[in-house]
């Protein structure tokens, strides 16, 4: 059986990039089973939990005839084949709830992104194939990125002094959910917690001057980042300058995202360009600066070390903070330079780099 799927439309080069990945090292089958993957592979929602490092299925891929096979259970099958994966030409492999379906995996030389003992680790490998997304994926991921931003603003401009980050929360899951969005991360700040802390888990606090709000929208297996922050009052021309100096240490960042730059190489100009604008020369040491995105919020913090090169068609989300404010946007990695996705009109914004960049929203 030739393995189709007429709802995804760059299905066959995503499945032939991983063919030619086990044929490299002449495997009987490539098992799929970290989250991120089969979200890349699929453009479905491979989870039940959101909380849960696991999938509800695991894909077998055999190289040679480019067949695919979907292991399941008998909760999730008849859900993937109505939903996800509606259309989806692929044998399952459906087994009892309480049972393993680690046992219906065929046997042979087997390779996997998540390998067990027995079966050869393609973990690196397999995250290089998907840091690079197709055509069709960086259009889906710019409507994502779209949907992201006018969720942030239609939220942002609900907001007032008296609103609690729970209420404020609330309101921006409703926001992305409404347009599809799975709310991986959400987070909201009132007043001094932006400041104190980089990942604010919403609390009962009250805002009175300002508020910020975080959220990462995932759609198509793909996901947007996006940072806003509102001020319930003009602001003091400190608090311009200081924003202002943060944009300056994003700039760079976005700068140095060049396809064949190494990650970690893009990771130290940034962090020199704290000191070069003003900030302490340890300001970076209070959050992680960002680094590869587009199916998980994070693959992982870039550090000065970090070897992996981007490529065009990689997607990065920098994620400077200091002076009490905090920035972060999805961008794609293009030959002609790095270009920032998360946009909306309705919302305020600055030039920096020549880009137009967000502001604070003053209500």
């Amino acid at each position: 059986m030739s393995t189709t799927f007429p709802g995804v439309p760059d299905f066959a080069e995503k499945r032939d990039r991983l063919r030619d990945l086990a044929a490299r090292y002449d495997l009987d089958a490539l098992v799929l089973r970290e989250p991120a993957t089969l979200n890349w592979l699929l453009s479905a929602r491979c989870h039940v939990p959101q909380t849960l490092e696991s999938a509800c299925l695991t894909v077998v891929l055999s190289p040679a005839a480019g067949e695919l096979t979907v292991v399941t259970n008998a909760i999730e099958a008849p859900r993937l084949k109505d939903t996800e994966l509606a259309g989806l030409a692929a044998h399952w492999q459906t087994v009892p709830w309480w049972a393993d379906r680690e046992q219906a995996l065929p046997s042979g030389r087997l390779g996997s992104d998540r390998p067990r003992p027995t079966e050869l680790g393609l973990t690196a490998e397999i995250a290089r194939i998907r840091r690079v997304l197709t055509g069709h994926q960086q259009l889906l991921l710019t409507d994502v990125a779209k949907d992201t931003a006018a969720a942030a603003t239609d939220t942002a401009h609900r907001l007032a002094p008296g609103c609690s980050e729970r209420e404020a929360a609330a309101a921006l899951a409703h926001a992305l959910l409404e347009r599809g969005l799975d709310p991986v991360v959400l987070l909201v700040a009132a007043d001094e917690r932006i400041a104190m802390h980089r990942h604010p888990l919403p609390t009962d606090r009250v805002a009175s001057g300002r508020m910020m709000l975080v959220a990462c929208g995932r759609r198509h297996g793909l996901i947007a980042s996006v940072t806003r922050l509102v001020s319930f009052g003009p602001l003091t021309g400190a608090e311009q300058r200081d924003y202002a100096r943060l944009l300056e240490v994003e700039r760079v960042f976005l700068d140095a995202s060049v396809p064949g730059a190494r990650l970690g190489a893009v990771f130290n100009a940034g962090v020199a360009a704290y000191t070069e604008n003003g900030f302490p020369a340890d300001e970076w040491h209070r959050h992680h600066q960002g680094g590869f995105s587009g199916t998980q919020p994070r693959e992982f913090p870039a550090y000065g070390t970090s070897g992996e090169i981007l490529t065009e068609g990689s997607v990065v989300a920098w994620n400077p903070s200091g002076g009490g404010w905090k920035v972060e946007d999805t961008s794609l990695v293009r030959s002609g330079g790095v270009r920032p996705l998360v946009h909306d009109d309705r919302w305020p914004t600055l030039r920096a780099g020549g880009r137009d960049r967000p502001g604070i929203l003053v209500r």
